[in-house]
């Protein structure tokens, strides 16, 4: 039985978990209020851009690492950034049976490699030979992640008529990525040396 001042609030009563009678909704929300993107404040832990690298990955976008000037780079993340849109809007579409989309577009979850830094991994991988568990230890994530972000970038690449040049290096280990930026003159934030 519900106390009279829950039935002033509107809250539920003693006994009353999230799935019962609130309707699986979270006790703090207003009753009919929806979770919407924009109630976010974009300036206080707003995700990265999509198109951009990381922070602490953006040593990487480097010319010499790269082999490509930063308009070239510019451009061709904006051509895969076009492409991985209508790929992923294509499928979601397939797994909404058609049917119109019912939330916004950039709803969810955040990913964990932005578009930018699945290509890094990519031209890491394919321009200096440098190993997937290498990568995968830089960036933070799972080998069996860069994996797969490889072989997807690899398609949207191919989509887009785009051949990675193979780099003059080749490069086994963390340590030889580091002497490389070093050597090129590139700063390596300290953050990075520690973390892997």
């Amino acid at each position: 039985m519900r106390s009279a001042r829950c039935l002033e609030t509107g809250t539920p009563g003693a006994g009353s978990g999230p799935g019962k009678r609130s309707g699986g909704r979270h006790r703090n929300r207003a009753p009919g209020r929806l979770h919407r993107p924009e109630d976010y404040d974009q300036a206080a832990g707003a995700p990265d851009p999509f198109d951009r690298p990381s922070p602490d990955l953006a040593w990487l976008c480097h010319p010499a690492l790269t082999g490509l000037p930063p308009q070239q780079w510019d451009a061709l993340t904006a051509m895969l950034m076009t492409l991985h849109d209508q790929q992923r809007e294509t499928s979601l579409d397939k797994r909404r049976g058609h049917r119109p989309r019912l939330t916004a577009p950039g709803t969810g979850r955040r990913p964990l490699l932005t578009l930018a830094d699945r290509l890094l991994a990519t031209v890491l991988h394919q321009r200096l030979a440098l190993p997937q568990v290498a990568i995968a230890a830089l960036f933070g994530v799972r080998p069996e992640t860069i994996n797969k972000r490889i072989r997807d970038i690899r398609q949207l690449l191919e989509q887009a008529g785009y051949t990675i040049q193979i780099g003059p290096h080749r490069l086994a280990s963390l340590e030889d990525l580091y002497r490389l930026a070093i050597t090129e003159g590139i700063v390596i934030p300290s953050e990075a040396k520690t973390a892997c």
